[in-house]
């Protein structure tokens, strides 16, 4: 399990993303997210995003996704996909990338889709740069490597990775309606975060059964 804290100012928690890798009974990896968090004090937004892939997120077989507010609830077969569509990769799912990217090569270039409507697609492109030093928002002091994300040329999420992962992020989501929420996580612990969470985003997790 993987736990990043959520934060709308870069400083205080407002919710939580966990990750958890898994299999199918038929051999696929399965990379299984759930957010829950409060972009603003009245609405506490909660998605989980599964996808279902052949040792490479590239190869995703089939992926789905759930979310409110917005009544989101969608799934999706690669094979079932226009011509070509497939060949992207879910948003969500760029984490996996840039794990790779970690660990080895200059950049990574793909194509991105809608995580709700996945033949609307974007150019994207991971560039990883240099090791810099890095306060977290806890204030613990230490260095990471840099990996930005451009998409159709403009800059978008930037992510801090040491070797265990992915350490720190920027996000910028931008929804089918056009909204957005932009913030910082950062790698945390169940222990650590769980103190900052309100009985609303804590039952959104409770619920999505990920903690079990």
């Amino acid at each position: 399990m993987h736990i990043h804290a959520l934060s709308n100012n870069g400083t205080t928690p407002d919710g939580a993303l966990i990750r958890r890798d898994a299999q199918t009974h038929d051999g696929l990896r399965v990379l299984d997210s759930v957010l829950a968090m409060r972009p603003t004090p009245d609405v506490v937004l909660r998605a989980r995003q599964r996808v279902e892939y052949d040792g490479d997120v590239r190869r995703w077989v089939r992926y789905s996704l759930q979310r409110e507010p917005g009544g989101v609830d969608v799934a999706f077969q690669r094979a079932d996909l226009p011509p070509g569509v497939g060949n992207g990769v879910p948003s969500f799912a760029r984490y996996l990338l840039v794990l790779e990217l970690a660990t080895v090569g200059s950049w990574v270039e793909y194509t991105q889709l809608d995580d709700a409507d996945p033949t609307r697609t974007q150019h994207a492109l991971l560039v990883r740069t240099d090791t810099q030093p890095l306060v977290l928002p806890d204030g613990v002091s230490t260095s990471a490597m840099r990996i930005d994300q451009l998409l159709d040329g403009s800059p978008a999420n930037a992510f801090w990775c040491d070797n265990f992962g992915v350490l720190q992020a920027d996000y910028i989501e931008t929804f089918p309606d056009g909204s957005q929420i932009t913030g910082v996580s950062w790698r945390t612990t169940w222990e650590g975060i769980e103190p900052w969470l309100d009985a609303e985003v804590r039952a959104a997790l409770d619920a999505s059964g990920i903690l079990a």
